[in-house]
């Protein structure tokens, strides 16, 4: 009998250490995937790079001067730096993370992101570059989320989706906050 339950131990004890390595494995590969390169940005702008980002990790792009969203990465236009302005980034429920939203500095016509279901976005800090072009946000189901009050500064925002953000420490206080620095935006709670 003891041996049995030694076996059984250890199959458990290895079964523990694969589930760690591969869940290591993930965490790295979200680390590369959300990596921001100052290189690619310099070389092809940041509209392209942050589009390339977001293919990368499994969500979908917005073109200002082509109609429908792009979900292929080798679907994204080509053209000199500047011709294809980002205007729309759809990362519902993909492994963005808040060093991944580095990607939107320098993006100055992004009017549209959606980051439900990301529980590796955290800070709404990372959301500033974009203040002065955002419109619509999702952050609804984002439960790392712990403090909204810098989403005060993004002043065109219309539309602020927080269904479900449950990790805010003050929710009620923060969301009171919000609809009174940001009177033309819809908050959906």
């Amino acid at each position: 009998m003891n041996s049995l339950m030694a076996l059984r131990s250890k199959v458990w004890v290895k079964g523990i250490i694969e589930c760690t390595g591969k869940r290591s494995f993930y965490m790295w590969l979200n680390f590369v995937f959300n990596r921001v390169d100052n290189g690619r940005i310099e070389e092809f702008g940041p509209d392209r790079v942050a589009a390339e980002w977001v293919l990368r990790c499994g969500g979908g792009v917005k073109f200002k001067s082509i109609d429908k969203w792009i979900w292929n990465y080798n679907a994204i236009p080509d053209g000199p730096r500047g011709k294809f302005v980002l205007e729309g980034i759809n990362a519902k429920g993909i492994s963005v993370t808040t060093g991944g939203l580095q990607h939107l500095d320098g993006l100055q016509h992004l009017k549209e992101l959606n980051v439900n279901s990301c529980r590796y976005v955290t800070d709404m800090h990372k959301l500033l570059p974009v203040k002065e072009s955002l419109e619509l946000l999702d952050i609804g189901n984002c439960g790392s989320i712990s403090d909204i009050l810098p989403l005060s500064d993004l002043k065109k925002l219309t539309k602020l989706n927080l269904v479900n953000t449950t990790g805010i420490k003050q929710r009620e206080e923060e969301i009171a906050t919000l609809q009174k620095r940001l009177p033309n935006c819809v908050i959906e709670q």
